[in-house]
């Protein structure tokens, strides 16, 4: 795969605090010209939290409908579960399809922020931490699984803010759920440059400024 022209998000919340994807190692720029953004709230449960009007569609992949919205010329698609590869692979299509490109445009890049797991309140830290863990890893073989699936070979950027020292995945727990369970060749730090995000908790409610470092995780397909 090379020079993907546009590139994916997963996991987004508030569209006012959407992922940059277009941010790269050593606090470089490169600009996506298609995007696709998922979210795993369903289209009635993000309007209701974040009060952002769109104009929606629904779109049938393999049997399966799921609600669409073109937002600003980028593409969001609902209810995507990231560690679900048919999930992937439909919102790819969908995507795909609406901007003419191939598959490995939009899944060649994926971006991620603070991914963190449902009913974290409910959890102790060291539990929070575990599946946390589960979850990046298990997200790195859906996308892997997905892109075999639309036919796309090579490799794929997968990256990552989060504060290095994270409580909630701290870097070292971070870069093993992806190298071991995960399966990444590599992965690769941005440790002298830190990007300031707001951020908002998994209900919508609560907001935060954070510093963040950058991680890019290789994943061959």
């Amino acid at each position: 795969m090379t020079n993907p022209k546009g590139a994916m998000s997963i996991a987004e919340g508030s569209y006012d605090y959407r992922v940059d994807v277009n941010l790269v190692l050593d606090s470089g720029k490169k600009i996506k010209k298609y995007v696709l953004r998922t979210t795993l709230d369903s289209l009635s449960v993000w309007k209701s939290k974040y009060s952002k009007n769109s104009s929606a569609f629904k779109e049938l992949i393999n049997g399966i409908t799921k609600d669409a919205a073109i937002i600003d010329g980028e593409v969001w698609v609902f209810s995507i579960d990231a560690t679900n590869p048919a999930d992937i692979f439909i919102a790819v299509s969908i995507a795909k399809n609406y901007f003419k490109v191939k598959a490995e445009d939009i899944i060649g890049d994926v971006y991620v922020k603070n991914l963190n797991a449902e009913r974290e309140n409910e959890m102790e830290r060291q539990a929070l931490v575990r599946a946390n863990k589960t979850l990046y890893s298990s997200v790195c073989q859906a996308l892997v699984q997905a892109a075999k699936n639309l036919g796309v070979s090579g490799t794929i950027n997968f990256w990552i803010f989060s504060n290095n020292v994270n409580p909630k995945i701290p870097k070292q727990d971070l870069h093993e759920a992806l190298l071991t369970d995960g399966k990444a060749t590599s992965v690769t730090t941005d440790d002298n440059s830190k990007h300031v995000f707001v951020v908002g908790s998994n209900d919508g409610t609560v907001e935060q400024k954070i510093k963040t470092n950058l991680h890019l995780a290789t994943l061959k397909i």
